[in-house]
């Protein structure tokens, strides 16, 4: 199957939008209308809040070591937009999960930290689309005009 950087890259930059949508409109309205069904120690929240945190924190810093060797190997290809593609959707993945930490920590019963995992996604989110050029340039030049 042939992909071409116009078609892969616009239908990876749409995946990742639906993916970040998600989690930033579809899990906190879940964690708002979900009621938690049992109660959470208040010191097994105060010590979760922070953990989740910093596991996303490195979850962050991950991803964009992922970014950096995927587009490296893509760059390295002549015509690398399935390399460019597949980063995109991994790194969004990444990105996504940051939500998902928020969604379990606010269904556990600490909305604020919620928040804060709510917000780091939305940072990853925008830092993504700040790099959107750096995988234009690594899937290469597009398709010859006919």
């Amino acid at each position: 199957m042939k992909v071409n950087r116009g078609q892969s890259l616009d239908t990876a930059r749409w995946l990742a939008v639906a993916m970040y949508l998600a989690g930033l409109v579809i899990y906190p309205v879940i964690g708002v209308s979900v009621k938690p069904m049992g109660e959470v120690d208040p010191e097994v929240l105060r010590l979760l809040g922070p953990l989740f945190l910093v596991v996303a924190v490195a979850d962050y810093a991950v991803s964009l070591v992922l970014e950096r060797i995927m587009l490296a190997r893509a760059r390295a290809r002549a015509g690398g937009a399935a390399a460019a593609f597949t980063t995109v959707l991994i790194v969004s993945a990444c990105g996504e999960s940051l939500a998902v930490f928020g969604l379990v920590i606010h269904l556990l019963g600490s909305p604020n930290w919620a928040l804060a995992l709510y917000s780091l996604c939305a940072v990853h989110g925008l830092h993504l689309m700040m790099r959107w050029p750096e995988y234009e340039a690594a899937a290469g030049p597009g398709p010859s005009p006919q």
